[in-house]
């Protein structure tokens, strides 16, 4: 018995002592495998270049040039319209434009442009740039001619287009073309290889290559949301595909940056194959619409509004979709059916991709209170057709602040909490800046060039229509207002003091 407790005993130590080695020999590995490590790449393939030849033999029969012919009455040279149409030159390079000859019964002149663009069907379909088709709205006739990479010509028309996304379908009369198939441009990363095929300068189907820059960029206000390539891209590839490395189109080569070098912009395939139905039907291209101003939730309005994420509705269109449904300035949308939204471009790309009349479930905070508000989209064509906001009153007259409209003696020193100071709309400045009797609020006379005023774009002549949620009319409104908000930042609705724009600002306290 003596000797199994002798035993027990021996092999426990020996346990303890081999486990106690163990652990002090680990703690170095230990303490290196906790160390913080850089971002490292497993080298496999590295060596190998990507498959551009396998991408450019297999996919060069699929590209195609076009050349759009419009012939017009004769005017100068001065009258002609500086659109997009003259952004890339066609196939025969500089030499775009009209030509003219001697004066005779059919007194016509002649534009010649083009450009590239991509099979997408065995029948014929053929995607390109609605620029490089299009032509002035004097033109008696156009004629497209598209030719194939084996020399083939064919007469094409116009299935549909769409001026906002820049695209256009084509079809000409052929049968089992070779046709390049689409991917999925959100899934594309940013640092991919990327390969263009088209017909710059001329030079008829060349092939370049790079990476894919960046995503979601905006160039213009609208809903374009481009992809950036390092492609080389110039004069003519309008219209030709961006190609991943399976040969997917990821996107239609659309325009370049002149002043930078090999920054080129292409329509993202997943926005064209949205519109896809719409342009094969022949109708036009029903985009949602919501009716607001979107503005980033910057930190002066994170704080004021205490929310963290999502877009500021600046602004609402009178009677439009947001507004009908009960859309309020100053709520922030979060979502739009569950999918976030955290800046005004995401926004406008995530409705426009949506079609007119289908109802989304926007998500917000108003308040500090998070609420859903299911609204029907309008068409984004109204926008196209010059409608605006409505003005606001119906030609009331503004209350004044008593004789001379300088109101009570203010209790805020605005210009040292905020940087700017104001004056009551009074009648004789309405008269001697010619701003109309439906303007109501109180007009900024100065602001400092060293405050975050001047730096979110306050300037003086401008109307401050509303603090925050509430309309003012006059100073005393407005200061009450300003004392309400404390320390916190001053949110305005500003107007331009003739025109119907407006815009709000959140401005933080100094």
């Amino acid at each position: 018995m003596r000797r199994q407790v002798k035993q027990f005993i021996g092999l426990t130590a020996f346990a303890g002592v081999c486990l106690a080695l163990g652990m002090g020999l680990s703690y170095p590995w230990q303490a290196r495998a906790l160390q913080e490590k850089p971002v490292t790449l497993d080298g496999r393939g590295s060596d190998r270049m990507p498959p551009i030849a396998e991408v450019a033999e297999k996919l060069n029969p699929t590209v195609v040039s076009i050349r759009n012919t419009t012939f017009m009455k004769p005017r100068r040279r001065a009258d002609m319209p500086d659109d997009m149409f003259h952004f890339f030159f066609g196939p025969q390079g500089p030499q775009q434009g009209p030509q003219r000859r001697p004066r005779g019964e059919d007194d016509v002149e002649r534009m010649v442009g083009g450009g590239s663009g991509v099979v997408i069907s065995a029948d014929g379909e053929i995607l390109t740039n609605h620029h490089v088709i299009d032509a002035p709205r004097e033109s008696d006739s156009t004629e497209i001619q598209v030719k194939t990479s084996d020399g083939r010509s064919f007469k094409a028309r116009v299935l549909g287009k769409d001026k906002e996304l820049d695209i256009a379908l084509l079809k000409i009369d052929a049968a089992h073309m070779p046709f390049a198939a689409f991917g999925d441009s959100d899934a594309a990363r940013v640092g991919e290889w990327v390969v263009a095929i088209g017909n710059p300068l001329g030079l008829d189907h060349t092939v370049t290559a790079g990476i894919l820059s960046a995503k979601g960029r905006t160039i213009f206000s609208g809903i374009q949301s481009f992809l950036q390539t390092d492609a080389a891209i110039n004069l003519g590839n309008s219209g030709g595909p961006l190609l991943n490395l399976r040969g997917e189109i990821i996107g239609i080569n659309t325009m370049i940056r002149a002043d930078g070098q090999n920054i080129g912009f292409a329509v993202p395939a997943n926005k064209i194959k949205r519109i896809l139905a719409d342009l094969r039907s022949g109708k036009p291209v029903k985009r949602g619409f919501l009716g607001v101003t979107p503005q980033e939730l910057d930190k002066s309005f994170q704080e004021s509004l205490g929310v963290k994420e999502g877009v500021v509705v600046g602004d609402l269109t009178p009677g439009q979709a947001a507004d009908k449904a009960g859309v309020k300035r100053l709520d922030v949308i979060t979502s739009v059916d569950g999918q976030k939204v955290n800046a005004p471009d995401e926004l406008v790309s995530v409705i426009s991709g949506r079609r007119a009349g289908e109802t989304v479930k926007l998500g917000l905070v108003r308040e500090g209170k998070p609420r859903e508000i299911s609204v029907p989209l309008g068409d984004r064509r109204e926008l196209q057709n010059g409608e605006s906001p409505g003005e606001d009153g119906e030609g009331r007259a503004p209350k004044e602040d008593g004789k001379g409209g300088k109101g009570e003696t203010p209790s805020v020193n605005l210009e040292k909490a905020y940087g700017f100071r104001v004056e009551a709309l009074t009648a004789a400045y309405r008269q001697e800046n010619r701003i109309p009797a439906d303007r109501r609020g109180v007009v900024v006379t100065y602001v400092s060039q060293r405050s975050e005023a001047a730096e979110k774009g306050l300037r003086e002549g401008v109307i401050i229509v509303a603090v925050g949620s509430k309309d003012i009319e006059n100073l005393s409104e407005f200061y009450a207002e300003v004392k309400k908000a404390g320390t916190k930042p001053l949110i305005l609705l500003i107007r331009d003091p003739r025109g119907s724009q407006q815009i709000t600002v959140a401005i933080p306290h100094r």
